[in-house]
C-alpha cells in the first residue's frame, strides 16, 4: 500500500504536462481518514493528461487481488480518477481504470476493478484526475489521494 507514513520511504513524484503532486500534513484528517499525510495533486494547465507517477521498489502483484481501493478528497461531486499502473521500461505495457467521486470536500474510498488486468511487469503507478479537462491550478482542480492498496 501507499499510505504517505513511512518516514523511511521516500514517496518520490514525477509530475508531467501540468500536474504537480506532493506529500503534505492532511488538510482534512477526519471521516475515513484521519492519517497524519496524504497526497496532493493540483492540475494546472496546459494538457488535460496532466498528473503525476510514483515509481515503486517492487512490482505489483496481481496473482490473488486485482482490485484497488484509494481514499480521494474532492473540491466537487463527479471528479473523476484514473489509477494507472505501468511497466517503467514499457510504457504500451499499462492497465488503467476510472472513478468518479460521488461526495464533495469529504474523504470517500473509491474501487477501481483490475480484474481483466494482463500479466505483465507493473512498478508505476499514474494517477490523472479529471482526464479530458484542463485545469487551471485552482482550489477546484486540488485533489488529496491516500492509502492506494490492493484489497
Amino acid at each position: 500500500p501507499i499510505t504517505f507514513e513511512s518516514p523511511t520511504i521516500n514517496y518520490a513524484f514525477s509530475n508531467f504536462d501540468g500536474g504537480n503532486a506532493t506529500v503534505v500534513a492532511n488538510p482534512q484528517a477526519n471521516g475515513i481518514n484521519t492519517s497524519a499525510k496524504v497526497g496532493k495533486m493540483v492540475k494546472g494547465a496546459p494538457e488535460v493528461w496532466a498528473g503525476s507517477f510514483i515509481d515503486l521498489v517492487n512490482p505489483i502483484n496481481f496473482t490473488v487481488l486485482r482490485t484497488f481501493k484509494v481514499k480521494v478528497y474532492s473540491p466537487r461531486i463527479g471528479a473523476k480518477l484514473l489509477l494507472k499502473v505501468e511497466n517503467p521500461t514499457n510504457g504500451a505495457q499499462f492497465y488503467e481504470k476510472e472513478a468518479t467521486t460521488t461526495v464533495a470536500n469529504a474523504w470517500e474510498e473509491l474501487t477501481f476493478d483490475y480484474t481483466a488486468i494482463p500479466a505483465g511487469f507493473y512498478a508505476r503507478v499514474v494517477l490523472i484526475f479529471d482526464l479530458g479537462t484542463a485545469g487551471d491550478g485552482s482550489p477546484n482542480f486540488t485533489y488529496y489521494f491516500d492509502d492506494i492498496r490492493l484489497n
